[in-house]
């Protein structure tokens, strides 16, 4: 009798360890609760509507949601868009779009999505924050909302002031991002200083921020959609990438963003998992037009890169030579001629229009050390066709300044990463804020609004790709290359996704010990 007992026991024991294992494997709960990352750069701000950097939208877009999302397909290599926080849209007519919320979305505070926390998020990213007004203003300035009209609870209408379609694709940026009314109201002239009213919908909540060090995310477990299995996130500042390499060679962190290329091969023969896909950003070298006005010179320059071989030999084959102004990643990006090395050609190019006698100053910021690589490398291909340059290494702050909101430099180096065609577009349109080379051609901005108001969806895809063949050909930068996105991880991380813009889909991610 007593074997038998035994016997009862030894099988319910078992039966248990079975169902724990399952629920284990299949219920989403990972083995290691804390997933930490190691970030090249710290945040700006713990503000969604004042976000500018990938590490902004890194953290904070774990925090926050839109009411549209990007996603990555891997299917078509191509960025798309689908509704997340609402669950339906109809458009009335050209300048009346109606939108009904998802219901039983919270904020981490418990309370309930409702249509006054959208208006409230929507006015406020449209009037204060630095890429909401990029978004949703058009190019003089104007709001493309005239109004937002709160319908019920669940529903409510954006009322344009003209006809304006890529409206989804701008709703979809993390700049436009949804918070509770009552943050919105309190902070809604100033940026959010306070952590504890850093309140989102998303899957995790911002539990501690220390400057230069990190990050520290939790799971909020009244979550809308499919919760996470890490329910814990820490991210970790650290801006030399060989540091970073070490600590996930030593097992201090799980993952590392921005892994340099010459050490890929390294972690690949330690069984270090590699994720790899081309980016959205574009590598190039902004001419300022008012100081280079020839077309000429400015396209010998591009001849006068080698681009293939800086992608093989420095980049070691982790990029895209540029094809078009805008990445292969989204939807209705041309694939236009390369402006091939040729270096007899681009001399030909200057003696046609007059050569270059003082020296040209190049702009390079000392947050990424590939791209001083890149700038030396620069520096004497156009010195080999009678261009001399020198290099000005400024901190990424200073940079900026210099660049977008001085312009002064005669040549500057940067990867724009926009989340959208139209938006990567309008950088080139006169007078927009990003546009550092001050170029200006008035028939790209009656395109752009020609585009912008196109219903039809193959017509709007024509005038895009003429869009980016006229900024191409008249080079107001030197093309250079479609940065990849490299990720490593740890073997034991399992299904950890990238998006293009140097972002981690963390949904399904899991540890083994």
């Amino acid at each position: 009798m007593r074997l038998h007992w035994i016997a009862i026991a030894a099988v319910a024991i078992a039966i248990i360890i079975v169902i724990l294992f399952n629920v284990f494997q299949y219920s989403g709960i990972s083995k290691t609760e804390t997933l930490r990352i190691a970030i090249p750069t710290d945040i700006s701000t713990i503000d969604i509507h004042f976000a500018k950097g990938v590490s902004d939208f890194e953290i904070l877009g774990k925090v926050y949601e839109s009411l549209f999302k990007i996603y990555f397909d891997s299917h078509s290599n191509k960025l798309m868009y689908k509704p997340w926080l609402i669950r339906g849209f109809t458009q009335i007519n050209d300048t009346y779009w109606v939108f009904i919320l998802r219901s039983n979305v919270h904020f981490h505070n418990g309370k309930e999505l409702t249509s006054d926390d959208v208006k409230c998020s929507l006015e406020r990213a449209m009037k204060i924050g630095p890429i909401g007004r990029m978004l949703l203003r058009d190019a003089e300035g104007k709001p493309i909302i005239k109004e937002i009209r709160v319908l019920n609870m669940t529903a409510f209408a954006l009322i344009l002031n003209k006809p304006f379609y890529p409206l989804i694709e701008n709703l979809a940026h993390l700049a436009t991002a949804i918070m509770p009314r009552e943050i919105c109201e309190k902070y809604f002239d100033t940026p959010v200083t306070n952590l504890s009213d850093v309140i989102g919908t998303g899957p995790y909540k911002l539990i501690e921020y220390r400057r230069g060090k990190g990050a520290k995310l939790a799971l909020f477990t009244n979550y809308w959609e499919t919760k996470p299995r890490v329910k814990n996130v820490e991210y970790i500042v650290s801006p030399d990438p060989n540091a970073r390499v070490s600590a996930l060679l030593t097992g201090q962190v799980d993952i590392i963003l921005g892994v340099p290329p010459e050490l890929i091969q390294q972690l690949k023969e330690k069984n270090f998992k590699i994720y790899n896909i081309t980016g959205a950003r574009l590598v190039l070298v902004a001419i300022n037009v008012k100081r280079i006005p020839e077309v000429r010179v400015r396209q010998a320059m591009n001849y006068a890169i080698d681009k293939r071989s800086i992608v093989e030999n420095m980049l070691y084959g982790y990029a895209r030579v540029a094809d078009s102004v805008v990445s292969p990643v989204f939807p209705g990006a041309a694939k236009l001629r390369i402006y091939k090395y040729n270096s007899s050609k681009a001399q030909q190019l200057l003696r046609e229009s007059g050569e270059i006698n003082e020296t040209l100053k190049l702009l390079v910021s000392t947050r990424s050390p590939t791209d001083i690589e890149v700038a030396q490398i620069i520096q004497n291909l156009l010195k080999r066709i009678g261009i001399e340059v020198v290099i000005e290494e400024l901190e990424h702050t200073a940079f900026l300044k210099r660049v977008f909101v001085e312009h002064d430099f005669d040549l500057a180096l940067y990867g724009p990463s926009p989340s959208s065609l139209y938006y990567a577009l309008t950088y080139w349109r006169t007078g927009a804020a990003l546009n550092a080379p001050q170029y200006s051609n008035p028939y790209v901005d009656k395109l752009l609004d020609k585009a912008a108001s196109e219903k039809d969806p193959a017509k709007r895809a024509e005038i895009y790709r003429i869009i980016q063949e006229v900024i191409w050909k008249d080079c107001p930068a030197i093309w250079l290359y479609f940065e990849n996105v490299v990720v490593a991880s740890k073997p034991t991380v399992n299904e950890l996704k990238i998006l293009p813009f140097q972002m981690l889909d963390l949904e399904k991610v899991s540890i083994d010990e």
